[in-house]
């Protein structure tokens, strides 16, 4: 039986939803553009953490959006 998309790794439709509502709220507490540098970032931390099992909710969003931001003065 051949397997289901959700099987070989692709992301279910809740799943999107929970990453969407993240990236968001990580992007309104960074006053990041979705379209931003600091956007596909964000975008790609959530992800990361998502495939590294984080997959609460609650955990993703105080991980991102509590994250501060490299300086940009060195």
């Amino acid at each position: 039986m051949p397997k289901s998309i959700y099987d070989r790794g692709l992301l279910k439709p809740a799943q999107v939803a929970t990453l969407q509502r993240v990236f968001d709220e990580a992007c309104r507490s960074r006053e990041a553009h979705p379209e931003s540098a600091e956007a596909r970032e964000i975008a790609l931390t959530v992800l990361a953490l998502h495939n590294a099992g984080m997959v609460d909710e609650e955990m993703l969003m105080e991980t991102v959006c509590f994250r501060r931001p490299k300086s940009k003065t060195a």
